[in-house]
């Protein structure tokens, strides 16, 4: 009873003060966040970045990479995310009138990085049920922090603030889906929840699909709904690779940000000149662009890690800094159908300026059909009581 009353206390200092105050649920140790990136950067050599690395996830975790994302989101020489942002709201708003069912939603964002969207797609929900959750998930409590700070704006902000749960955690590993799963069951029950990836999130993981399919069979019923947003070409050749690796490599913000997770966590002195953009067509369904950083010095040079760990950085040695996609959207539509999922809207928005190399932005609601498999005795086993 005195746990119950000291929430209620908090609620109203929450909703009575200008302050933006947010309670935040930490799922992830980050002594063991920082021991993994660590030891992924003491990989071998390789020439073609497929063993040092900074995961998706550890781009944005940290002080200096979540302010140099924001920065990047704002720069007009990269438009994957300065357009998205700015076109959202429109795109959003036009995707939402044609679904014609209870519009009721509590809202998952997965990945909320700016706010702006999220901001958008809280202005339309909250109008159909006031009493909505607002969970926004991330493993970086920074870039939590900062998608909070467009929310201000919101007319109804202040009775709102009690009902936003940010949430630290990794959902790209089953374990975390399956407790944010039986956290979200313990909250609302079964109450409909808009999941969303958006910002080409799922493009930044290496295994995008099964990311998805993760999340598909983990957090998703037949009354919630997925809305994802992804980057496409209307064409797989090697002059448009080309263009979607120098959309990224033009922007001296987004320069900044990919090499500021390493900045971070090694003593290297970043060269710029170091920064690679390759590119590749992934079978019949994607532009692969991958941002390396080469050791061109033609000597070995050394890195200290966060553990005070010398490690070699030998002569052509790379550290796979990100990756990203652009998808072919009908192979894209193939992949989520194969998972089970619905495409129950598609809203293309065409980037303008980009000559041959056609560009675009797609935001696709999803839903899941029922099973009709019965649960095996294990799986029934080893479900959790309520």
């Amino acid at each position: 009873m005195e746990y119950i009353q000291l929430l209620r206390r908090l609620e109203r200092v929450i909703e009575e003060t200008d302050f933006a105050w947010s309670l935040c649920l930490v799922g992830e140790d980050q002594s063991r966040k920082l021991a993994d990136l660590t030891n992924a950067l003491k990989r071998p050599a390789s020439a073609s970045g497929d063993e040092k690395q900074i995961a998706s996830g550890y781009s944005y975790w940290g002080t200096e990479p979540a302010i140099s994302w924001e920065q990047a989101c704002r720069d007009r020489y990269y438009p994957v995310m300065k357009e998205g942002i700015d076109t959202f709201g429109r795109r959003w708003r036009s995707l939402w009138s044609t679904f014609g069912g209870d519009k009721k939603f509590h809202y998952v964002s997965l990945g909320p990085g700016t706010g702006e969207k999220d901001r958008a797609i809280l202005a339309l929900l909250h109008s159909e049920n006031p009493t909505m959750f607002y969970a926004p998930v991330d493993m970086s409590a920074e870039m939590l922090r900062i998608c909070l700070q467009p929310m201000n704006t919101l007319p109804f902000i202040r009775r709102f603030r009690s009902q936003i749960l940010p949430i630290q955690l990794d959902f790209s590993f089953e374990e975390n889906v399956d407790e944010l799963n039986e956290l979200r069951e313990r909250l609302v029950a079964d109450e409909p929840v808009l999941f969303s990836l958006l910002g080409n999130t799922m493009a930044n993981f290496e295994d995008d699909i099964a990311l998805v399919e993760r999340l598909s069979r983990h957090l998703l019923r037949p009354q919630d709904r997925l809305l994802i947003e992804v980057a496409t070409a209307s064409q797989l050749d090697d002059v448009t690779a080309e263009a979607a690796g120098r959309e990224y490599q033009e922007s001296n913000a987004f320069c900044t940000f990919v090499t500021s997770a390493l900045h971070q966590c090694t003593d290297l002195s970043i060269d710029m000149e170091n920064l690679q953009f390759e590119t590749e067509i992934a079978g019949d369904r994607s532009i692969l662009i991958k941002m390396l950083y080469r050791n061109r010095s033609g000597i070995t040079t050394t890195m200290t890690l966060p553990d005070r760990q010398v490690v070699p950085f030998p002569a052509d040695d790379t550290i796979k800094l990100y990756i990203s996609r652009k998808y072919r959207r009908d192979a894209l539509e193939v992949d989520l159908r194969n998972l089970g999922l619905s495409v129950e809207s598609n809203l293309h928005h065409s980037q303008t300026g980009r000559g041959r190399a056609q560009f675009g932005l797609d935001l696709l609601l999803l839903s899941k059909q029922p099973s009709t498999q019965p649960s095996t005795p294990a799986q029934d086993v080893f479900r959790r009581p309520r």
